[in-house]
């Protein structure tokens, strides 16, 4: 009890005031009052109330999960299947809360197999549900909803009162319940939908709300580099995909003036510099913290996409406040995370991974994060997010920070940069200062080798119970030979570690799928080098 305890205060202490008055404000609204009669959960729109819909035009690009229709409605999101025969269950829990969050969040409209009947069909089923709807009236699910389905009514001109009183009461529900006791990307989520709600409906309260949150948001939440301020590359490209959706509604409409269409582009350049500087030069991304393939539109897509709202793309900025770096020589690519636990109140998508690296070379992976495989709060989420799964240190089997409840972060580590230049970078953190060890790491390279230096500051004992770990990709065939690594073609030399062994472990290639890999586990001693070659 009092471990969990400490836990909870350890991770209370970092929010904001107004997350615990609306986590307070909402709980109390929601059992005191009549949620349906407020309109606070079900949305209340009089029979009598004019909905204003006219001029609406937008020009779609969007990407989609999985989605096909043969003879039954078959849903694939997150590597799972599930066929439901002609009634779709849209509150069905059985694959976990995200894959029915995915469910509602209408993706699949723009799959190019999915017809306008079809589309129209589910939108109109939905709506006849609405009443019975669970997770799917929550604001994060409404939010990314809405903005589909007002881009898909409007790409195939669909007029119709039911569909468009039913999304306005979506609209309301997010209006009376915006994420304040969240923040981060869900508030801006919120933010974004509410303003697709504005220009679609002609609703100046929609619109008032929506444009204070998103100059806020906005301003707080895009770094001065231009990343998402949580350090997640796969949310800052949901996030930049969602930010040029909201140019692409206020070029094409003149409902309101465009002065803050300047802004918008002002922050959706600065971000897709942010992308140009972390992405590999195969154009993927580095799948760090709550990372992944298949959810979010790449690198490719979204640079296309701003070609086609006409956005000039500024010279690329060097990377600073996102705590990342990147290295590369002519065949080799480095990227070190030198950051902490981000932002302080809403740590739901960071992992105990201070001083952590990848490394790429010749366009493959070969050193990389185990991924993430799951949201649900369960013993994989917690390896997934420790410091074990991590090309980092770890002290007696614990996380330099303290990772716990699926997107919760108690006591973290503090990052220190000491000295950085073209050609490398030094920093420490304080993840096991308070049990007497600590930890600073130097990264360099030359046109020849990249390598790595750990020291190791405290008592005998306490550097004895360390570990070290080199995950390397799926793909990677690893051999050892006498005290060198080869990684297929690719020599790792070992100076000063104790000892070392292979040991397997399951890489996260995607949600729910797991591929078999091998790690490096190394036992450290006060000064460690890791020099990293490639032999053509």
């Amino acid at each position: 009890m009092w471990t969990k305890l400490n836990l909870i205060l350890a991770t209370v202490i970092h929010l904001k005031w107004i997350q615990v008055f609306y986590q307070v404000y909402y709980k109390i609204r929601n059992r005191v009052f009549d949620p349906i009669f407020f309109g606070t959960l079900k949305g209340y729109v009089s029979n009598n109330e004019v909905l204003n819909l006219t001029d609406f035009s937008f020009v779609p690009p969007a990407t989609a999960i999985e989605w096909q229709s043969i003879d039954r409605v078959n849903f694939t999101f997150l590597n799972l299947s599930q066929s439901f025969g002609k009634r779709i269950d849209w509150n069905y829990s059985d694959n976990g809360k995200l894959w029915t969050y995915n469910l509602n969040y209408f993706d699949f409209l723009f799959q190019s197999s999915v017809s306008k009947e079809q589309g129209r069909g589910l939108i109109e089923d939905y709506c006849s549900n609405y009443m019975r709807l669970k997770d799917g009236l929550e604001p994060y699910p409404i939010s990314l909803r809405g903005i589909n389905w007002v881009k898909f009514l409007s790409k195939n001109n669909v007029q119709d009162d039911t569909i468009d009183r039913c999304l306005y009461k979506q609209f309301k529900v997010l209006e009376s319940n915006l994420e304040y006791h969240i923040l981060a990307n869900h508030l801006l989520e919120n933010a974004f939908a509410l303003f697709f709600g504005a220009y679609y409906f002609k609703n100046e309260n929609f619109y008032r709300k929506s444009i204070k949150l998103l100059k806020v948001q906005l301003k707080e939440q895009i770094l001065s580099d231009g990343a998402h301020y949580e350090r997640s590359p796969m949310y800052h490209q949901i996030l930049l995909f969602r930010l040029l959706d909201t140019i692409n509604l206020v070029q094409n409409n003149s409902w309101k003036s465009r002065e803050f269409l300047g802004e918008l582009i002002g922050f959706a350049q600065s971000m897709l510099s942010w992308l140009s500087s972390i992405s590999f030069h195969n154009g993927e991304v580095p799948y760090l913290k709550d990372s992944t393939k298949g959810i979010a539109p790449n690198k490719n897509e979204l640079i296309d996409y701003a070609k086609l709202l006409e956005l000039s793309l500024t010279k690329t900025k060097p990377l600073s406040d996102s705590g990342y770096r990147k290295f590369s020589n002519q065949t080799m690519e480095l990227i070190v995370d030198i950051g902490e636990v981000a932002p302080s109140y809403q740590p739901g998508h960071a992992h105990a991974d201070e001083l952590n690296f990848v490394l790429n070379i010749n366009d493959r992976p070969i050193i990389v994060d185990v991924g993430i495989s799951t949201y649900e709060k369960n013993q994989r989420r917690q390896l997934e997010r420790s410091t074990e799964s991590h090309n980092c240190i770890m002290l007696n089997s614990q996380s330099s920070s303290e990772v716990w409840g699926g997107f919760r972060v108690a006591k973290r580590a503090k990052t220190r940069l000491i000295n950085e230049s073209v050609y490398g970078v030094e920093a420490e953190h304080t993840g096991f200062k308070s049990q007497g060890l600590m930890i600073k790491r130097k990264v360099g390279h030359d046109e020849s080798i990249i390598w790595i230096e750990d020291y190791l500051t405290g008592k005998g004992t306490m550097i004895n119970s360390t570990l070290s770990f080199l995950h390397f990709h799926p793909d990677v065939n690893v051999r050892i030979s006498g005290n060198d690594i080869f990684a297929d073609n690719v020599e790792i030399k070992l100076k000063g570690f104790h000892s070392f062994k292979i040991e397997n472990y399951e890489y996260a290639s995607g949600f729910n799928y797991l591929l078999k890999a091998k790690k490096l586990v190394l036992k450290p001693s006060e000064f460690n080098r890791i020099e990293i070659y490639y032999a053509d």
